[in-house]
């Protein structure tokens, strides 16, 4: 069947617009079906890519969803990824192919590194209601959004944040396994703005950045820290903190001088606090990164490799810096328990760390299936929404006051000894 637009009537409650670019016409029109009956409003159906861009610049908005295969008559998905990263009129991608698992994986991988949003994926010979289903409970998750984005912050705007204290640091904690004690918290930053709305980092850092302010805001973040890690001592709940730092903001020697300052001005012992340092970061220049990661154990604080497993860095550059943790990054948690690829990833990643005498932290833990999984794979500790989502300090201080009447999720987890 050649490109056309679909005449075929929505039902009148629309779950949204799809466009549909598979190179298969039979199995196009079976989805097409599938979509009309569940909702959607389906508008047009390709297999070219040229003329899903064409139709993508000429429309007046975007489709929310486009269901596409892997290969087309004038190229593949891969090529096509590449020609919409960065547009902002990209619709959400839902991949259906015949092609391996490892391939339409891959493709997945692909869209997040184009920053495109990805509505789910599909292995044919799959039954297109299947695909339907999805893409239901797709949108039942992520309901339409205006495409609006939001006005980037200014400097006065972070000046005034900082001036009157409306930095903020939200704390989650870190379980360790098999005590089933909450050993720690991270410090994840965040800004409120002048009519009380909470912003969070996406937004709030980049900007910072870009006005020469994220030194002094991480600053605000360690006093903010330190001064509840103190707190948390004195009332007898040995508790360690950790912060995000950029190597950008460690190859300062004022930054460090300054970091120092505050954590000695607390009277708290470096030990308790854990700098965390990117894996992009810690793929940058190598004496650069000897240099700030040592400078950062000499001054007696912990260093962990945050994200770990999401840039490719050398296993011999890990072996060559002072880290005392590793964090891994969520992606390879997210769904462990079904995937037998994120647990050989996790499994290896926490062999390798505990061989370098690493704690391993697993992050973005949801699910007690995923908490049972990574426990299995070895990690020492877990942090995610299973056992908290990060809230504000006063709000933490209260929780940790009552974790002996709380029920956390740790079925199947050793009792502390």
């Amino acid at each position: 069947m050649s490109d056309h637009a679909v005449s075929m009537t929505a039902p009148q409650i629309s779950l949204g617009r799809a466009w549909l670019l598979i190179n298969d016409a039979a199995h196009a029109a079976q989805i097409e079906g599938e979509l009309l009956s569940q909702g959607w409003q389906v508008e047009l159906r390709l297999t070219h890519t040229q003329l899903l861009l064409l139709h993508l610049h000429c429309e007046s908005a975007p489709p929310d969803v486009l269901v596409c295969g892997l290969r087309y008559e004038d190229g593949d998905a891969f090529r096509l990824m590449r020609l919409l990263a960065g547009d902002t009129r990209a619709p959400a991608l839902f991949f259906t192919s015949r092609q391996q698992r490892s391939v339409i994986k891959s493709a997945v991988a692909m869209a997040a590194a184009c920053k495109l949003a990805v509505a789910g994926f599909a292995e044919r010979p799959v039954a297109p209601r299947q695909v339907a289903e999805a893409l239901r409970e797709y949108r039942r998750q992520v309901p339409a959004q205006v495409r609006e984005q939001p006005a980037e912050l200014t400097e006065a705007e972070l000046r005034a944040m900082l001036d009157e204290d409306r930095i903020q640091g939200f704390l989650q904690p870190q379980l360790r396994l098999d005590s089933r004690e909450v050993v720690g918290v991270e410090a994840l930053m965040r800004g409120l703005a002048a009519d009380g709305t909470l912003l969070m980092p996406d937004r709030l850092v980049p900007a910072l950045k870009r006005h020469g302010l994220l030194e002094e805001a991480t600053l605000v973040l360690v006093r903010r820290t330190c001064e509840f890690i103190v707190q948390c001592l004195e009332e007898g709940m040995p508790l360690s903190g950790s912060i995000n730092a950029s190597l950008h903001s460690l190859s300062s020697p004022s930054f460090c001088s300054a970091l120092e300052e505050a954590v000695q001005r607390s009277g708290l012992d470096p030990s308790w606090m854990t700098i965390e340092i990117t894996e992009s970061d810690a793929a940058a220049d190598q004496p650069t990164v000897i240099e700030n990661a040592s400078r950062i154990r000499l001054l007696g604080f912990n260093l962990s490799i945050d994200d770990f497993g999401t840039a490719y860095s050398s296993l011999l550059q890990l072996s060559q810096l002072p880290f005392s943790e590793l964090k891994i990054d969520r992606s390879f948690v997210a769904g462990i328990e079904a995937d037998a690829g994120k647990r050989v990833i996790v499994d290896a990643c926490a062999r390798m760390a505990r061989g370098l005498g690493l704690r391993v932290v697993a992050e973005g833990v949801e699910t007690s299936s995923e908490l049972a999984a990574v426990r299995a794979a070895g990690c020492t500790e877990v942090q995610g929404y299973l056992l908290e989502r990060p809230m504000s300090m006063e709000r933490m201080r209260e929780w940790l006051r009552g974790l002996d009447s709380l029920q956390l999720p740790l079925e199947g987890l050793p009792a502390a000894a």
